[in-house]
């Protein structure tokens, strides 16, 4: 059983996330998990997902060592920090939230939750491990003195064993996130770190800057920076600086940020970012590795990608490692009932004639790969893709109907159409991609790799080499989908691809129809969604709300234009045939426009239209020395002018003697409709004034 230790607590909570907490505590002691629910409040998601543990889920912690978590919640990392090592103390301020981790983790025997203040406690012992993940930006709130954050971190260091590690995850004050329109996710204020949190002194992140000058201050001699992607709280992938320069930054993920602003396509300025090797200082997180000795590792971890968020049988995590001098790829279970899907992965692994797939070599529960250093075609396609290399593109795809019509020949497995499946094998195929109707006419394969997307595919010698080869099943497959899903996948990476070449037209290269694609399409959503179980977080994820700033900038260019008429009366009253339009920008809401008049004689009449659609207040300054205006349909005056709440004002000119130029000048406030409401009410005598004046 794990032990509770309030021998520290003071009795007062510190913060909390209100009244939810005792729901999630509800839930934690009669369901265990919040996937049965309807609707999932965010802190009931943030403090459960089982994607919070991705954060270090892949890390290689020694086994026998021991850690202390300081801040550890509801205990999002508490159980696998448990499952990796031998002890674990896990330090927690509110005692509401040490509630949670207790009765999420009461059986766990290697578990001991500590109710305080860390400044205050006294363990009587150092640690092979202490782990921050999401605290040491509250350093100032709960630590005295000037430097309070140098201060804090040189208090945990003394808690570290010589050759121990601090593990410290925290937002990058300069996270790309934050100049595309994130709020900071502390403040809530938009570009507060970026600025410096000029008005808030109890929370602060930092920059890698930053860190690297803290870290040397504290005496931290060896560190290494991983970077979490979104962010550390709810990771998909793990970069380091070497996979920074090969794996692609920025993929479209979740987001579970209100008002998050999209200023830019996030994606595609961490590819240029990425291009200039600057990636590093704008990432989103940081998963900081410090010691004050060199870190010593049988494995260096390159690039970790956890595909956790899934049904408990396909949850794995991918790794890039440098093992002895060697890079390999290992995927390894992150659940027990995983393991299975591993070892049948491990199975169907089989050179085939117009492709081999990698050896994969059995290692405990996990498989071990190559790394394959050629540029995958994926990589050759995304570089084509900038060069608006369209032809090279599809060159590249077409090595995947290549594959496929092959492989039949190459090695004598069953090449059919669909019509001639078994029964027993339209049911399997239901299991896996739904009940949507299969052409009868279709070309199909088995077994099948559904996974040919480019990125797998190598090419070195005249020979492809597959990698991740995951998604084999036996039973037949159309073609088709195959190629389907390798385009799809290209363009959802890549959608400026479609600016150079639109997908349809690539799939019809392939006779894959409108219509065909559509049913492809149920195909992928069942099998993401249902059989595999993918991207369950995805449902609670919240749009971006976009933000086009050249919109904004012509809304703001349109309200300072004003489109000023004069209409000339002939003889035949005011009309549109015979009218002088001018335009001019307000300076201040003061304007200055000028009517030609030579190319009218002997005009009756004039009329002066400031401006048209909205209601305002207009107040002429100067219109010559021999014209006079007067408001034709003013509701009355103000103290500023004329108010006019009918959206088409109008002046009515006169003139001693017909002139060939009439120049006029004033003031004007262009009014809302609320505001035009107000001031109506006022005329009414039904409440006061309003001041809103404009300038």
């Amino acid at each position: 059983m794990a032990k509770f230790n309030l021998d520290y607590y003071s009795g007062e909570n510190f913060y909390s996330d209100g009244d939810i907490e005792k729901e999630i505590l509800k839930i934690v002691k009669t369901q265990g998990s919040y996937e049965s629910m309807e609707n999932v409040p965010f802190p009931v998601l943030y403090h459960l997902s089982r994607v919070r543990e991705n954060i270090l889920n892949w890390y290689p912690f020694q086994e026998d060592a021991t850690c202390l978590e300081i801040g550890s919640g509801c205990g999002a990392i508490s159980g696998l920090l448990c499952e990796r090592m031998k002890k674990v103390v896990s330090v927690e301020l509110s005692k509401q939230r040490a509630d949670i981790n207790m009765a999420r983790h009461e059986r766990v025997p290697n578990l001991e939750i500590w109710v305080g203040n860390l400044n205050d406690m006294v363990f009587g012992e150092q640690f092979d491990y202490i782990v921050l993940n999401g605290v040491f930006e509250y350093a100032p709130g709960f630590t005295e003195g000037d430097q309070p954050c140098e201060t804090f971190l040189k208090n945990i260091k003394r808690l570290l064993k010589p050759e121990g590690i601090l593990l410290i995850a925290i937002e990058n004050r300069f996270g790309l996130k934050y100049f595309a329109g994130a709020p900071e996710d502390h403040t809530n204020g938009y570009f507060d770190g970026i600025a410096g949190y000029p008005d808030n002194h109890s929370v602060r992140t930092f920059s890698k800057g930053e860190w690297e000058r803290l870290m040397e201050a504290c005496g931290f001699s060896y560190h290494r920076f991983y970077y979490p992607y979104p962010d550390y709280k709810f990771p998909r992938e793990v970069f380091t600086d070497e996979s920074l320069k090969e794996q692609k930054y920025g993929l479209p993920t979740w987001n579970f940020t209100k008002y998050r602003m999209a200023l830019f396509r996030e994606g595609q300025v961490a590819e240029t970012i990425q291009q200039d090797g600057r990636m590093d200082y704008f990432a989103n997180s940081f998963l900081i590795e410090m010691s004050r000795n060199q870190i010593r590792a049988d494995k260096k971890v390159l690039y970790a990608k956890m595909s956790t968020d899934r049904d408990r049988h396909f949850s794995i995590a991918t790794t890039i490692e440098e093992q002895n001098g060697e890079k390999v790829v290992v995927k390894q279970p992150m659940t027990n009932e995983a393991k299975r899907h591993l070892q049948n992965m491990q199975n169907k692994q089989k050179d085939y004639g117009s492709w081999i797939s990698l050896g994969v070599k059995a290692k405990g529960d996990a498989v071990v790969t190559p790394f394959l250093q050629e540029k995958s075609l994926g990589q050759q396609a995304k570089q084509a893709i900038y060069e608006h290399n369209v032809e090279k593109v599809k060159n590249l795809i077409s090595t995947v109907s290549m594959l496929c019509e092959k492989e039949s020949a190459a090695t004598g497995n069953r090449h059919i159409v669909s019509r001639e499946m078994s029964g027993r094998e339209r049911t399997e195929f239901a299991q896996v991609f739904g009940t949507s109707q299969i052409c009868p006419e279709l070309p199909c394969i088995a077994p099948a790799n559904i996974d040919l997307i480019l990125d797998n595919i190598f090419e070195k010698d005249g020979k492809y080499r597959v990698i991740d080869c995951e998604w084999i099943f036996d039973f037949p497959v159309p073609v088709a989908f195959i190629i389907w899903r390798a385009i799809n996948e290209l363009y959802s990476s890549y959608p400026q691809l479609e600016q150079d070449c639109r997908m349809q037209e690539l799939l019809e290269e392939y006779q894959i129809t409108q219509e065909m694609s559509e049913t492809f399409h149920k195909w992928g959503t069942y099998f993401a969604e249902h059989y595999v179980g993918a991207n369950r977080v995805l449902h609670y994820s919240i749009p971006e709300i976009g933000i086009s700033l050249e919109e904004f900038r012509k809304r703001h260019q349109e309200k300072d234009l004003l489109n000023c008429q004069l209409f000339v009366d002939t003889g035949n009253g005011f009309r549109e045939e015979e009218k002088i339009q001018a335009e001019t920008v307000l300076q201040d809401g003061a304007f200055r426009v000028t009517f030609d008049l030579k190319n009218f004689k002997d005009w009756k009449a004039l009329r002066f239209d400031p401006l048209e659609g909205k209601p305002c207040i207009c107040r002429i300054d100067h219109a010559g020395t021999n014209a006079k205006l007067k408001a034709a349909n003013a509701s009355g005056k103000v103290e500023h002018g004329d108010l006019f709440l009918t959206t088409d004002p109008v002046y009515l000119v006169k003139m001693e003697e017909n002139k060939d130029q009439v120049k006029i000048s004033g003031m004007i406030a262009v009014l809302s409709m609320e505001e035009a409401l107000e001031r109506a009410n006022w005329l009414l005598g039904k409440k006061n004034g309003l001041a809103f004046w404009r300038k």
